[in-house]
């Protein structure tokens, strides 16, 4: 009667212990499965990060290439003129024996009119600068010449000006044939001008010390 009675709970609590590990394995399983999405959004999301992150590198080099392809077509162009303006300065070396005493006599041409005069040593004195530097002594005397054949001849007043050497003054108008200097880009604007500070207010006069009275002169002793 009593394993009757065993048997019966033990019937009884069979059923109990299934419906308790049902329990627990689906919440585990819940469990696991809400990892399972987790992880999966991360692994999304660090995929997505890893390809935004090579499509920006892929685009910062091929600007960089862009760039740097810019660059050499820059430097090239560049060499290439300098190249050109070397070529001209050996065709104006090669020329400037020949123009020289037919410029110089015209200039010492009694029948011609001061500008055309001058006009023909500015040309000789602008092709000994492109030649010889714009320092090149001979070719400032000769621009030198033409501004005292005519003093208001304005391309020999800026070549004189450009080489540095001295300063002359000249119009507006003159000014303007040359292109204006660019500014710097990183130029700051000026600091704007502190205020003085305050003066401070003068030490307050001390009083004087007085003056101690000088002693009184004794009497003189009396003549024997």
């Amino acid at each position: 009667m009593d394993s009757n009675l065993k048997q019966g709970k033990a019937a009884r609590f069979i059923p109990l212990a299934l419906v308790f590990l049902v329990i627990v394995f689906a919440a585990l399983t819940a469990m696991f499965f809400a990892k399972s999405n987790d992880l999966e959004a991360a692994l999304t999301d660090a995929q997505a990060n890893a390809t935004k992150a090579q499509q920006d590198a892929q685009a910062l080099r091929k600007k960089g290439e862009d760039g740097l392809k810019a660059a050499n077509a820059r430097i090239a162009a560049l060499e290439q003129e300098r190249a050109d303006a070397e070529k001209m300065k050996v065709l104006l070396a090669a020329i400037e024996p020949q123009l020289t005493p037919v410029l110089e006599a015209a200039s010492r041409a009694k029948t011609g009119k001061p500008d055309a005069r001058a006009a023909g040593l500015v040309g000789l004195g602008l092709i000994g600068q492109i030649v010889h530097g714009q320092k090149h002594d001979a070719a400032l005397a000769t621009l030198e010449r033409a501004l005292a054949i005519d003093g208001a001849n304005c391309p020999a007043g800026l070549a004189i000006n450009l080489a540095g050497t001295k300063k002359l003054d000249v119009t507006p108008e003159c000014a303007a044939l040359l292109p204006a200097a660019p500014a710097a880009k990183d130029a700051k604007p000026a600091a704007e001008a502190k205020p003085a500070a305050e003066a401070k207010p003068a030490a307050e006069a001390k009083p004087a010390p007085e003056t101690k009275p000088a002693p009184e002169a004794k009497s003189a002793a009396p003549a024997k």
